[in-house]
């Protein structure tokens, strides 16, 4: 979980996913790399109180309204000892979404939308039939007895712990417990309370205990330039 350079992530390769895959709004989408980048430094040494005589820790993914949004951690940097836990939230008035992904190396990072093989007899149909929805087929090769279709990646969007081979799906909401040997660690996408999309799941806090001292990167897979630090004792 710890040193990775997560500036070295494909950025533009991310925000033509995201215009794919979310329904924020595209005017945070065509936010350029270098104000996002500016907003993200302009809050990183924004603190507030933390509550006294608790072990657990709040930050924020996000904060601001519909005329100014903040697109950062807050606080970006945070000290606990071993043992003790993090919340975040996203306290955003507007439905932005926000994630909390710690990643061993940048190969787990998730797309947001991804291709999949399926017998070329699989057919699909929308579960509302009035509804303006197809999926995605990219051009097949003759004579191929399998189709590619893109669809919505569950472990960029749900929260979840890939360790190895093993892939755990988390409850939303969930209080998870790291011993620093994960390769990915995911809350799913964070919405404000209330704002989550109909039928997805209302994620709005995710919270993680750390065991073990050492030093945790993270970042928001739905802004990757909004990175955060959870340095334990």
């Amino acid at each position: 979980m710890q040193g990775l350079d997560y500036t070295s992530l494909n950025i533009s390769k991310v925000a033509v996913i995201l215009l794919l895959a979310t329904k924020s709004r595209i005017v945070l989408i065509s936010i350029s790399l270098s104000l996002a980048l500016a907003l993200t430094v302009a809050t990183s040494g924004v603190t507030f109180a933390q509550p006294i005589g608790t072990t657990t820790k709040l930050v924020r993914a996000g904060q601001g309204n519909a005329s100014s949004v903040i697109i950062a951690f807050v606080p970006q940097n945070i000290e606990i000892k071993a043992g003790e836990s993090v919340m975040w939230d996203n306290p955003t008035t507007v439905a932005e979404p926000h994630s909390v992904t710690f990643l061993k190396d940048k190969k787990y990072f998730a797309d947001f939308v991804s291709p999949f093989y399926v017998a070329n007899s699989t057919e699909f149909r929308s579960v509302n039939p009035e509804s303006n929805a197809q999926p995605t087929f990219p051009p097949s090769q003759p004579g191929e007895t399998s189709k590619i279709v893109v669809a919505v990646n569950a472990r960029a969007i749900l929260p979840v712990v890939l360790n190895a081979n093993n892939v755990t799906y988390l409850q939303p909401n969930s209080n998870y417990t790291m011993n620093g040997t994960e390769d990915y660690v995911n809350s799913g996408w964070l919405w404000p309370d209330g704002q989550a999309p109909p039928g997805g799941p209302p994620i709005s806090k995710f919270t993680v205990t750390f065991e073990k001292p050492g030093t945790y990167p993270y970042l928001c897979n739905v802004h990757p330039w909004m990175t955060g630090i959870v340095v334990v004792k």
